[in-house]
């Protein structure tokens, strides 16, 4: 086997979450006055966790007078209505169950905020991955390294020469390339190949199906 750990990325690589994310963030737009946006914007704020989409969301970004209030009130929001719309992209449920059968161990890393991401992992993962590292903002978020070395930590892996990282962004790209990793690219995720291109995964694959090919 020539990776016997996945690091998963959580949204638009395991869960379509982009419905619920719009719809939460427009409730709150709308609730303060502001104009809402359509899915293709909030598909391009998404990435870098939730305080960034609301920073992207927001016509005056952190300067608005009443950020904090607004981003709070967001993220208790979402962590209630993050099960509306949200599943899995086809084929991920047995594609982790093939996994989890012959052995390989994994994790997900994620800048979403730490509470919704034990919630979704709770409702979509466990039993095949239980370790997610998300943003509780006591770490740098990715493409920072170190949420990717708390999950190697977690896992008990030390060999970094059979870890593959698995994402669908330039967030993505960049956390594998800085943390010394071989990954993986999903095209069916937020982002399309004109931002995905010029980095260099060892795959790109547009059904996580393919990823069974390449850890053989």
């Amino acid at each position: 086997m020539k990776y016997d750990t996945i690091l998963f990325d959580l949204d638009g690589t395991l869960l379509y979450t982009l419905e619920d994310l719009t719809d939460s963030i427009n409730y709150m737009l709308e609730k303060y006055g502001f104009e809402t946006h359509s899915i293709d914007d909030v598909r391009r704020f998404v990435g870098n966790g939730l305080r960034m989409l609301v920073v992207r969301a927001l016509p005056m970004g952190e300067n608005y007078e009443h950020f904090e209030e607004f981003f709070q009130e967001f993220v208790e929001y979402y962590n209630t209505h993050n099960l509306i719309k949200t599943k899995p992209y086809d084929g991920i449920m047995e594609t982790t169950n093939e996994l989890a059968r012959i052995g390989v161990k994994m994790a997900i890393v994620t800048n979403k905020g730490q509470t919704a991401s034990e919630s979704l992992l709770e409702d979509f993962f466990k039993p095949n991955i239980n370790i997610v590292i998300g943003d509780d903002g006591k770490h740098p978020r990715k493409p920072d390294p170190a949420p990717i070395e708390m999950a190697l930590s977690a896992l008990g892996v030390t060999d970094k020469s059979k870890v593959l990282y698995v994402g669908d962004s330039e967030v993505d790209a960049a956390v594998g390339e800085n943390s010394g990793l071989d990954y993986v690219l999903c095209t069916y995720g937020f982002r399309d190949m004109d931002v995905l291109s010029k980095f260099n995964p060892v795959a790109y694959i547009d059904d996580i199906r393919k990823l069974l090919n390449i850890v053989y």
